[in-house]
């Protein structure tokens, strides 16, 4: 049997013969073993099981996987990346949540590159753009004050900030580590996940 072994830190590029994954037990406790496009298969922890399906990978679509070594302080631990190697493959399962976390990412990226994001034109319910009269867009009132941070908001900017300061702390130990933005969505969706399953105090 031909078994693909993933090496630490260097993403390889896979594509499942069938998206359903088969539960196995072995030495280094429980696996999902997957059979590849190539004939070889591949035996991952249930985590990338939930990850393949959440992103909805489909059969003979062509992702990448990376066992990436973390460092948390002392501590390291070993955590899954996925990526797709084509975005625009699955894009219609993409849920709302995701939607909103993908466009505060670009809109947080664009920010810290130093460039505005893209304004928007206010809408009316009829879905075209409100007029002030004389066929322009009236103008934002500087004055109004800006609105609540939402849980979303705070989720992106908690997750934005941790790997900023984990990629800082890195660099500081001669350890090179870089977040892409499904990390930070991930992270994102974790805290966002503890906020909402927080008790009310």
């Amino acid at each position: 049997m031909n078994i693909l072994r993933f090496e630490m830190n260097v993403p390889t590029s896979v594509a499942l013969e069938s998206s359903e994954g088969v539960p196995v037990e072995g030495r280094y406790g429980n696996r999902m073993m997957f059979n590849l496009t190539d004939g070889r298969v591949m035996y991952v922890p249930p985590i990338v099981a939930s990850k393949i399906e959440a992103a909805g990978i489909v059969p003979g679509e062509r992702f990448d996987l990376c066992k990436a070594l973390v460092r948390t302080g002392q501590k390291r631990s070993v955590e899954w990346l996925l990526e797709r190697a084509d975005p625009e493959q699955g894009s219609a399962a993409e849920t709302s949540l995701e939607h909103d976390l993908r466009r505060s990412i670009e809109m947080a990226s664009a920010s810290s590159a130093g460039s505005d994001p893209p304004e928007t034109a206010p809408f009316a319910s009829g879905g075209s753009p409100v007029s002030n009269g004389n066929g322009s867009a009236p103008k934002m009132n500087s004055h109004v004050a800006p609105p609540p941070v939402t849980k979303l908001e705070h989720a992106l900017k908690t997750a934005i900030s941790a790997a900023h300061n984990a990629e800082k702390f890195g660099a500081e130990l001669g350890y090179v580590v870089r977040f892409d933005a499904d990390a930070i969505k991930s992270m994102a969706i974790t805290v966002l996940i503890n906020m909402s399953e927080r008790p009310a105090r």
